[in-house]
């Protein structure tokens, strides 16, 4: 409804847009210290392991730890790599602006020895709270869902959704 629209400044909205490109070219371009600044000093990042079981980082020491080694090798780990958001949809919770969105991530890997190789894909959707801060917006939590890990046994929507949901392998 337009009222739900009316509850989130045009200003927040677009502050939240940018962050939000700022998180995609920071973790597509491998800068870790500008990947750390799209979330508060105590953020969590909600990432499944590659395994597809759930892993929870606090604080940009946590959120270092999980993401900081793939990091630096990313300008050499994929040639192209690209987070792309669509259908977001924002709501207010209290002071907090809660965001939901598709997440496609399309990455060219040619120069890999073994799977994936060649181009590969793989789309979810991402749940973040973000949170004032000071003059920006900042996410304070953000819940990753990777669908396309399913195919290969493993991913979050195994355990979101039930046998023979789309998504799911039986």
């Amino acid at each position: 409804m337009i009222e739900d629209f009316d509850d989130i400044a045009v200003r927040d909205r677009l502050m939240i847009a940018d962050r939000m490109a700022r998180y995609s070219w920071a973790i597509d371009s491998g800068d870790l210290a500008a990947y750390l600044d799209c979330f508060t000093e105590d953020g969590i990042l909600r990432h499944p392991l590659r395994d597809g079981s759930p892993g929870v980082f606090e604080g940009h020491e946590g959120i270092k730890s999980f993401i900081g080694g793939s990091m630096g090798q990313r300008a050499t780990q994929t040639y192209g790599h690209q987070h792309q958001f669509n259908a977001t949809c924002l709501s207010r919770e209290g002071e907090d602006i809660r965001v939901a969105a598709y997440c496609m991530i399309f990455r060219h890997e040619f120069h890999r020895q073994y799977w994936p190789r060649g181009a590969s894909w793989r789309m979810g959707t991402w749940h973040a709270l973000f949170r004032s801060a000071g003059k920006s917006w900042r996410i304070a939590d953000l819940d990753v869902r990777m669908w396309t890990d399913t195919a290969l046994g493993a991913g979050t929507a195994l355990v979101d959704r039930g046998p023979g949901m789309p998504g799911t392998k039986d």
